[in-house]
């Protein structure tokens, strides 16, 4: 009997100790962080862009109307992104990139590494001057955010020097 009352008193004793039963202290202020908002309409922040991708279902995907959710150029070593998150243009750094059997997933940071982007290419064809894709670009990081799917191309290295 001394048994059984002791191993119905330690889970109490324990959970005791813990304070509020495990749960996280609730700190006042504190919000949840989320993730920035991928605009549609953004102009190309770069003259010449390498690649350009147009949100699905919109049009033109080049001239002066053209208006995309992510664009890339290239670095001296590195592709440079851009998208517009929360309404400004932000400039990213690809920092590690994935290829295989037609797909090819893209990883860009801010300067800062405060905003990560995930970007997936599908292949959807290809021209003598570029490969068209489709896809979908989203912020990974802080939190996970909404994909928006696009379309567009990326310029043969050929064409782009």
């Amino acid at each position: 009997m001394k048994r059984l009352s002791l191993l119905l008193v330690l889970p109490a004793m324990l959970v005791s100790a813990c304070g509020d039963g495990g749960q996280a202290p609730k700190s006042e202020g504190s919000k949840t962080p989320t993730a920035p908002a991928i605009a549609t309409d953004m102009q190309s922040p770069v003259e010449d862009p390498f690649c350009y991708f147009a949100a699905e279902g919109t049009e033109p995907l080049t001239g002066d109307a053209a208006r995309y959710v992510f664009v890339t150029k290239t670095g001296k070593s590195v592709y440079q992104g851009y998208a517009r998150l929360d309404g400004e243009v932000t400039k990213l750094t690809e920092v590690e990139a994935g290829f295989g059997a037609g797909m090819e997933t893209r990883r860009f940071v801010s300067g800062d590494d405060s905003v990560e982007l995930e970007v997936i290419l599908l292949e959807a064809g290809e021209s003598e001057a570029a490969t068209r894709y489709t896809g979908s670009v989203r912020v990974i990081y802080p939190v996970e955010g909404e994909a928006v799917k696009f379309y567009g191309e990326c310029r043969h290295e050929s064409v782009a020097e």
